[in-house]
């Protein structure tokens, strides 16, 4: 009986275990960030400034999605490479911004203004 309820705990523990790890894309995203040569082949990823941190150089973004970090659209405050890169923005811009994880956070390591629809002629 007890080599029988030793094998059932074992089995469990196994089967928990296994439902507890995560993908290999998952780990390697979070435990790698881009390489200075890779940084200028990340895409842009467009979002909109919902607040500006500058005290704990941070920036809240309204994102789409970022393949390289596996992280789906959302709002959430990201850290800045340099904390200049907040004097440029405000509120309610439109930026697009390449991230990566630094120091195991997410962190902005270039961001720019979007580029503004042009006026229609004769406006």
């Amino acid at each position: 009986m007890r080599f029988a309820s030793f094998l059932a705990l074992g089995l469990v523990l196994t089967a928990a275990g296994a439902q507890t790890q995560t993908s290999p894309n998952a780990m390697s995203v979070t435990k790698q960030s881009a390489k200075p040569d890779q940084t200028a082949s990340l895409p842009l990823t467009d979002a909109i400034v919902e607040r500006v941190l500058r005290e704990s150089g941070e920036i809240v973004l309204e994102h789409e999605d970022l393949p390289n970090l596996a992280m789906p659209a959302m709002t959430m405050a990201f850290d800045v490479g340099n904390k200049k890169m907040l004097d440029a923005v405000k509120p309610g811009d439109k930026v697009r911004f390449q991230a990566e994880i630094v120091k195991g956070r997410p962190t902005i390591t270039h961001m720019e203004l979007a580029n503004r629809p042009a006026r229609a002629r004769g406006r």
